[in-house]
């Protein structure tokens, strides 16, 4: 039986923004300061969601196995701060950038960020969301039941504000089949208020191709009759 995957949403968000952002970076053109801020904009809220998710893990996912087997692999361990991170660097160079927006050296910062510093950041991001399902998810099953992740789950999401949900939410979709999405979002409205819950329809419609939407409308309508 399959178990509850305690990181499923967030991973399926962070690979949905990570491809998109991908994407945008190869088909920026770095001379057009629009585009090139409209890319930063991007990249940064890719940074801050890949960040809230590693402070997550920190604070609840490794407590919650620290608790029970013992110190977890040195992998894990967050927080040499002597050692700037993919991300620093690739911040810094958006920020350097900004600083030079006009001259040759932004080109050079601009090429620097598109070929390297986004590549790096992108394998660092990959390889510890491989290290959270092949490490930490099993040791996860070992000493908990689905019922206990999921109200971890639900305790980890209860601390995000309302637009970082919605933003996880918006993304997550992007990286589901249709059938999934609708068995998610019939699962989660007994569990939302009512404008919560309109507002995320409202968000995902928003952001979802017409002809896709009308199939997970349909969807849902025909699991209700079902139920």
């Amino acid at each position: 039986m399959r178990r509850f995957n305690i990181f499923q949403h967030s991973h399926s968000a962070l690979r949905s923004l990570l491809l998109d952002t991908s994407l945008l970076i190869q088909f920026t053109d770095f001379s057009d300061p629009g585009q090139a801020q409209a890319t930063f904009d991007q990249v940064t809220e890719l940074v801050l969601a890949c960040q809230r998710q590693a402070e997550e893990e920190a604070r609840y996912i490794i407590p919650a196995i620290s608790v029970l087997h013992g110190r977890v692999e040195e992998c894990f361990a967050h927080g040499d701060e002597q050692k700037p991170s993919a991300s620093m660097k690739m911040l810094n160079r958006m920020n350097l950038y900004e600083q030079y927006a006009g001259t040759p050296r932004a080109a050079r910062l601009a090429a620097s960020i598109a070929n390297t510093s986004f590549q790096k950041f992108a394998e660092q991001v990959i390889a510890g969301m491989q290290l959270q399902e092949e490490i930490l998810n099993p040791l996860l099953w070992s000493y908990y039941s689905d019922d206990a992740l999921r109200q971890l789950h639900m305790q980890i999401e209860g601390r995000q504000t309302i637009t970082e949900w919605l933003s996880l939410c918006t993304w997550m979709m992007k990286d589901m089949s249709d059938e999934e999405i609708v068995s998610w979002l019939l699962n989660v409205r007994p569990t939302l208020p009512l404008r919560v819950y309109e507002m995320l329809l409202e968000r995902i419609s928003g952001k979802m191709p017409m002809m896709r939407w009308d199939n997970v409308q349909t969807g849902m309508t025909e699991e209700a009759m079902v139920a």
